[in-house]
């Protein structure tokens, strides 16, 4: 396999604890030192339930906050459900930070 496959992914859930995601997420962008495109997966997640109590149908809020902050670290691959609605909120945050001197 050529190296120019290959992506990165912390894989949030799976196993860990609730701090080890919030853990994962605030250091994202150390893979991006790697020169590899990083996915984040952060849709529903079960660990966002474990943090604030919504139900699944009502994590979306959340899970739009860790695809904007995986942004600003710089992960360009972000794995959702909710398609449109992450489109947009990263798509925002990705012209801010453009604006960002």
């Amino acid at each position: 396999m050529d190296a120019v496959q290959v992506v990165l992914d912390p894989g949030l859930g799976f196993g860990k604890t609730v701090e080890h995601n919030l853990l994962l997420l605030a250091g994202v962008g150390r893979f991006t030192k790697l020169r590899r495109p990083v996915l984040l997966g952060v849709s529903r997640k079960s660990f966002i339930g474990k943090l604030l109590g919504p139900e699944v149908s009502a994590r979306l809020p959340a899970a739009l906050a860790c695809a904007c902050l995986a942004v600003k670290a710089g992960v360009r691959l972000i794995r959702t459900h909710d398609v449109a609605e992450t489109l947009q909120a990263v798509r925002m945050a990705e012209a801010v930070l453009a604006r960002r001197k």
